[in-house]
C-alpha cells in the first residue's frame, strides 16, 4: 500500500481554513499587480493557452540557469512545484534495496517517496550543539557502497541554518569517495537574514542535483513552478518521468515565472523577502524573550 504523505495531507486539510496559520514556511505571497504592470497584465490576458514544452519553456530555462553560473538551459527541467522536482529525482536515481542518507528535521517527501520505492532511509540529524549543523563524521559512519543518494536542504527547512563553504566541501568529498549523488533542496536559496546568499551545492560537486522553485523566497507558491539542475543526461531521464506524470507546466504559470526570474525582479521580490523574513525574527525574537523561562532558539541564518 502506498504510503500516505502525513504531514501535507494534514495541512491541506486545515491550512486554508483557519484565521492564524503558524504552520506555514513561506513569505507572504506577492499578487500579480505587484509584479506586472498594466500592460504586462494586458499581455497576459491575450495570451492563447496551449499546451506549451514539456521540459519548460526555453525562455524560462535560460533564466532559471543564469542563477547558476556553472550551468545552461539544458542542465534545467521545469516542474510543478519543487514537489515534482523532488520527485523527479527520487523516482529517476532510486530503486530497491538501495539507501538513501537524509538530513532531518526536514520537510518530509523525500523520505515518504523513498520508502515507497522500496529503499531504506537512514537518517541524520541536526544537532542543536552544533547550532543545528550535521555532524560530518557520523555522515561519513552512514555512507556505504549501497547508498545511491545523500539528501539535504539548504538553506534548512525548519532550522534556518546554512551549510557553510567548508561544509559543502567536506559533503561533497564523502559523496565523491563513495560515487553518490547529493540532492540540495534549495528552495530557501535567497532567504538569508544577513544578505548574503547561500552558494549552490552544484557549484562543490559534479553529481550534484538541485531542486528549486518560486514558493518560499520568491513568494510564489500558486504558480506550482519548481525545477531541476543536474547534469544534461540526467534532465533528460527525468523529462522521461515527467512525460508521463504532468506532461507540462502551465503556460501561464511560466510566463509570470520568466517575469519573476528576469535580473530586475529577481532582486527585488528576494529583497522584499528579507525584510519581511527580518521583521518577523524581531517579532519571535521579543515573544521568545518574554516568555525565555520556557523557550530558547538557535537563530535562523535563512528562510
Amino acid at each position: 500500500m502506498f504510503k500516505q504523505f502525513e504531514m501535507e495531507r494534514f495541512q491541506s486539510l486545515y491550512e486554508n481554513e483557519v484565521k492564524y496559520n503558524l504552520s506555514d514556511s513561506g513569505n507572504h505571497p506577492m499578487s500579480i499587480n505587484q509584479l506586472l504592470n498594466k500592460e504586462e497584465v494586458e499581455a497576459l490576458l491575450n495570451m492563447e493557452i496551449f499546451y506549451g514544452y514539456s521540459k519548460g519553456d526555453p525562455r524560462l530555462c535560460e533564466a532559471v540557469s543564469m542563477w547558476y553560473p556553472e550551468k545552461a538551459s539544458e542542465n534545467i527541467l521545469i516542474t510543478n512545484g519543487s514537489a515534482e522536482a523532488n520527485f523527479v529525482i527520487t523516482t529517476t536515481l532510486i530503486e530497491p534495496g538501495d539507501e538513501v542518507v537524509l538530513i532531518l528535521p526536514n520537510y518530509m517527501q523525500i523520505p515518504g517517496i523513498v520508502k515507497n520505492l522500496g529503499a531504506k532511509v537512514k537518517n541524520i540529524y541536526l544537532k542543536e550543539e552544533l547550532d543545528w549543523h550535521i555532524d560530518m563524521d557520523e555522515m561519513r559512519s552512514l555512507v556505504t557502497p549501497k547508498t545511491k543518494l545523500i539528501s539535504i536542504c539548504n538553506p534548512s527547512n525548519p532550522t534556518g541554518a546554512v551549510m557553510s563553504d567548508s561544509e559543502m566541501e567536506a559533503l561533497a568529498s564523502i559523496a565523491r569517495e563513495y560515487d553518490v549523488f547529493v540532492h540540495s533542496d534549495e528552495v530557501y536559496r535567497g532567504s538569508e537574514l544577513n544578505g548574503i546568499e547561500t552558494k549552490s551545492f552544484a557549484a562543490f560537486y559534479e553529481k550534484a542535483i538541485i531542486s528549486c522553485g518560486l514558493s518560499k523566497s520568491f513568494a510564489h507558491p500558486g504558480l506550482r513552478i519548481g525545477w531541476v539542475v543536474a547534469d544534461a543526461s540526467l534532465i533528460n531521464d527525468m523529462w522521461s518521468r515527467k512525460d508521463y506524470s504532468s506532461i507540462t507546466s502551465s503556460v501561464l504559470s511560466q510566463e509570470i515565472a520568466i517575469k519573476v526570474m528576469s535580473e530586475s525582479n529577481k532582486e527585488k521580490i528576494l529583497s522584499r523577502s528579507s525584510i519581511m523574513l527580518e521583521s518577523n525574527l524581531q517579532l519571535f525574537q521579543r515573544w521568545l524573550n518574554a516568555h525565555n523561562n520556557l523557550f530558547s532558539f538557535v537563530p535562523p541564518k535563512a528562510g
